[in-house]
């Protein structure tokens, strides 16, 4: 038996599994919908928009975390997922009634990004706490890393097939839906979350973000791949959030269509290799890492002298195999070298470190565009 079939027959990681892929998918027709309409209005000033988002995310990160750090994850999770499903309506019943606006909607959307900094890291910190197997923990980060890459393969390709006789107003519909069965599958676990918290005190002194970034500073090894890992996800940010919807605008106007087919193809490859690579036994974890970043580097760079739509769906799905095998691996790392109650802050603290980077070169990005 496979190792992450096992994980899924597993009911706690099935369930979170299921309410994650609902959510993911979700959120990938939010991003896509919010993404199109920018880019419609302000085509290389995108940029400006994506860096307000990351920068209430580096924001929350840093200075919530005392504050999410003081309940219990399932607690966080539920919660987080009620509020976003409440922000990702409002969009809707404003355009119903007559008072939409760009401006409305973007502030909605910071609003959601405001919450992201308390869902990941308590989502994070809940596997160690539910899954005690180490085998079966590896192997359930792999399976629960396929869920936001088969979002983009599922939210894109809705998209590709919906785009022109659905309204995109209601992929914030479909979101908000989503929220509500995340929080449902989370709900459900409570007793196991009971189980789980009867071991680990649940009013632990909270966990400051100097204090995880310590912790880190200790191992250096572990802080290099941060590093690296970051910058990547920075240059990685710009090209999959702006760079493929202005490439897809410039192959066909007005055509979100295409813009689908490119995210679909970067999501099949995504799904692909987490699958594989997910059942593979590594005794080192580190050098794939590095692999990863070079893949879908050569990728983009090869992309941006490509103008043909069949070739940039390639290499987009070519650069996706990169995702997984430099995400698996840094949550090895953190999961193998760090105890399960600092875990939950040093997730938070790469989430602020991504972000931050990935804010600083989406700010310079309009001037690169242009």
């Amino acid at each position: 038996m496979s190792l992450m079939k096992e994980a899924f027959q597993n009911r706690v990681i099935r369930r979170l599994w299921i309410g994650q892929l609902g959510s993911t998918i979700g959120d990938e027709l939010y991003r896509m919908a919010f993404i199109w309409l920018a880019v419609q209005v302000l085509h290389s000033n995108t940029g400006y928009v994506a860096s307000l988002q990351l920068a209430v995310i580096v924001f929350f990160g840093v200075f919530g975390s005392g504050l999410s750090d003081r309940f219990r994850s399932d607690r966080v999770m539920v919660w987080v997922d009620f509020f976003r499903a409440f922000l990702t309506l409002i969009p809707v019943v404003l355009f119903l009634t007559g008072h939409s606006s760009y401006s409305a909607l973007l502030l909605i959307t910071l609003g959601i990004a405001s919450l992201n900094p308390f869902f990941e890291p308590a989502l994070q910190g809940a596997l160690p706490l539910l899954i005690k197997e180490a085998r079966l923990l590896r192997a359930s980060n792999g399976l629960m890393g396929t869920t936001y890459r088969l979002a983009r393969v599922v939210g894109p390709t809705l998209v590709g097939l919906l785009g022109s006789s659905f309204s995109t107003l209601h992929f914030f519909t479909l979101d908000a839906i989503t929220f509500l069965g995340s929080a449902w599958s989370v709900h459900s676990l409570r007793p196991d979350f009971d189980h789980a918290h009867a071991v680990l005190d649940a009013k632990k002194t909270p966990t400051r973000f100097k204090d995880s970034l310590r912790l880190l500073s200790a191992a250096p090894d572990v802080f290099r791949a941060l590093i690296l890992k970051s910058f990547a996800a920075g240059l990685w940010g710009v090209v999959y959030s702006i760079g493929f919807a202005l490439l897809a605008l410039e192959a066909s106007p007005g055509g979100m269509k295409v813009f689908g087919w490119i995210m679909a193809s970067y999501g099949v490859g995504n799904v692909t290799t987490a699958l594989v690579f997910g059942n593979q036994h590594r005794k080192h974890s580190e050098p794939w890492l590095y692999v990863g970043i070079a893949i879908f580097g050569t990728a983009f760079f090869i992309t941006a002298f490509v103008k043909s739509v069949a070739v940039i769906c390639l290499l987009s799905m070519m650069a996706a195999v990169g995702g997984p095998l430099n995400d698996a691996p840094f949550l090895e790392i953190i999961q193998d070298r760090f105890s399960v109650q600092d875990q939950p802050g040093l997730f938070r603290l790469r989430m602020v470190f991504d972000n931050m980077i990935t804010l600083a070169m989406m700010l310079i990005s309009p001037a690169v565009i242009r």
